[in-house]
């Protein structure tokens, strides 16, 4: 199988990083929600915020 599609297994202090990783944004999502009033900026602004969660934690998995 290619190295790209196996999942990796992360070690106990990846899964940490990942959880503080996981912690911001959550606080972020909840400034979001409070402040602003849905609309189709305020998805783009979440859409964005889920994108950069994603790369954040895949560069700790790929590290």
């Amino acid at each position: 199988m290619n190295k790209r599609a196996l999942f990796l297994d992360t070690t106990d202090e990846q899964k940490e990083r990942i959880e503080v990783i996981r912690s911001s944004f959550s606080n972020m999502y909840d400034v979001i929600d409070i402040n602003c009033r849905e609309n189709t900026e305020t998805r783009k602004a979440l859409e964005k915020l889920e994108e950069a969660q994603f790369w954040a934690i895949k560069g700790i998995t790929r590290e």
